[in-house]
């Protein structure tokens, strides 16, 4: 009996050790998960607030995004400051035009020629955000005095006619 007994004992112990051993493997694997978690959560703390994770699109919906910017290209006829006042009530501009690429982007879209930000104030255009326009930078054909983007310039006319317009404000970041 005796060996029988040695034999429980030496299993109880076994047993026990074998507990002891798995306690503390799962305490050292939760808290390696916990350790994970932790680094996983300041990571994605530092990327959100730099602006690497982005919890919206960077235009509206309907609204096209090049470069940096958001752009509205709307469908039904207005005068300027119709549409002016549209883009104001959307946080935006009529379209201001920076540069020549972006004039080419516009000259893709402008199939209905709409009204952009450039308006004749006196003997000088003037683009409604208060950028200064180049006049070398661009021609402008007409003697209007609101803007317009045709297939392959910049035209003027009398700021009352109907045209669809051109919204634009910087993409969200």
């Amino acid at each position: 009996m005796g060996l029988v007994v040695g034999w429980q004992w030496d299993r109880w112990w076994d047993v026990e050790l074998l507990s002891l051993l798995l306690d503390t493997t799962t305490r050292l694997l939760l808290g390696a998960i916990a350790v994970l978690l932790f680094a996983i959560l300041v990571v994605m703390s530092i990327l959100a607030s730099k602006g690497c994770i982005k919890c919206e699109a960077p235009c509206p919906e309907d609204w096209l995004l090049y470069g940096r910017k958001c752009y509205f290209f709307s469908e039904e006829p207005r005068d300027w400051n119709t549409g002016r006042q549209y883009c104001h009530t959307h946080e935006a501009v009529l379209a201001v035009i920076q540069s020549q690429k972006e004039l080419e982007f516009m000259f893709k879209f402008t199939r209905r020629e709409p009204w952009i930000g450039l308006r004749r104030v006196g003997d000088e255009f003037h683009w409604v955000n208060g950028d200064p326009f180049d006049p070398d930078t661009f021609t402008i054909a007409g003697p209007g005095e609101c803007v317009f983007v045709e297939p392959t310039r910049l035209v003027s006319t009398e700021c009352l006619m109907t045209r669809p317009w051109v919204c634009s404000k910087m993409a969200y970041t």
